[in-house]
């Protein structure tokens, strides 16, 4: 009885019934020289979802990434991959991982590089597999270029490839996109995308550029001193991240006033008004011209990921 509520349990996250999680941590902790880097961590990621991890530098993401990966050992707690222990040879064999910098041979090329981690995860046919992973981060024409001369932002791309290999079922990366110009993140995350949709693969990923995350992540978690402070699915974020009509006037004190008549929440904020509660431009607009007021700028948008994650950190050290 005791084992078939554990396992009803792992079949539900917020109502939605999934198979499982791919990474299920509970009261994870790691100390270094009794300082806690990560302490009493659950964290939940549902397999096939692209699970955008959130922090500041120094809240514990790294080193939750290097926990999952095998790549260091918790002071306490459990680490389950598709229910198993995370120590598991066969589990251990379909992650991809990528942290910190590409462990790579300057003075190789990128072939070359590739051919090695390869070889070294005993893969069939490399050659053919290191082809398909250049292929996927649009790196097939620097094959023979050597790691040294690579740019940081191909070296990135290049640590993406040899996470890719093997087809894993389960990527781990940290901080992917970093040093990539906005075409570079393009091929990444159109890789990640196309991974996950078409061969079903459970992404884990942490960036500090967190417009890039929202247009992939399925789930996030937000993290602060190596502790949750929220965990939610992409249309929760959705639902906080309000849409309003932005406008600015030759007159906002003004403007201010007219708006409070007929919209209840309203918020003056850079450099201009935010109406929120109303998904039409030409609204705020007609009012403010009935009133005698010239709309120099007006726009409908919507609080970007990075606007919410900065009001849950300001809420949280209020609450500390």
């Amino acid at each position: 009885m005791r084992e078939t509520t554990k396992n009803i349990k792992n079949l539900s996250l917020r109502g939605e019934i999934l198979a499982m999680y791919a990474i299920e941590t509970s009261g994870l902790s790691k100390a270094f020289r009794n300082i806690y880097a990560v302490q009493n961590l659950d964290l939940r990621v549902p397999e096939g979802s692209i699970y955008g991890f959130i922090g500041e530098n120094g809240s514990g993401k790294s080193t939750t990434e290097k926990l999952i990966a095998g790549l260091l050992v918790p002071s306490g707690g459990e680490i389950r991959l598709y229910g198993k222990h995370y120590t598991d040879a066969g589990i251990r064999t379909r992650m991809g991982v990528l942290i910190e910098n590409p462990g790579c041979f300057p003075g190789s090329t990128v072939y070359q590089n590739l051919m090695m981690q390869a070889l070294n995860l005993n893969i069939k046919n490399p050659n053919a597999e290191v082809k398909r992973a250049l292929k996927l981060v649009s790196m097939s024409g620097a094959a023979n270029r050597k790691f040294k001369q690579c740019s940081l932002g191909m070296k990135q791309r290049l640590g993406v490839a040899q996470s890719l290999l093997g087809r894993p079922r389960m990527l781990v990366l940290d901080e992917p996109i970093n040093g990539l110009d906005a075409d570079g993140m393009r091929i990444v995350r159109e890789t990640l995308i196309e991974l996950n949709r078409k061969e079903g693969v459970t992404i884990l990923i942490s960036s500090h550029i967190l417009g890039e995350l929202s247009k992939i992540a399925t789930h996030y978690a937000i993290i602060r001193y190596g502790t949750l402070i929220k965990e939610m699915q992409a249309n929760e974020m959705s639902e906080e991240c309000r849409d309003f009509v932005f406008t600015k006037t030759n007159n906002d004190t003004q403007a201010i006033a007219v708006l409070s008549r007929r919209y209840k929440e309203i918020e003056q904020k850079d450099g201009g008004i935010r109406v929120y509660g109303e998904t039409e431009s030409a609204n705020v607009g007609g009012l403010l011209y009935a009133n005698g007021l010239s709309v120099n700028e007006i726009s409908f948008r919507k609080i970007g990921l990075e606007e919410y994650y900065l009001r849950i950190m300001s809420q949280n050290k209020e609450g500390n």
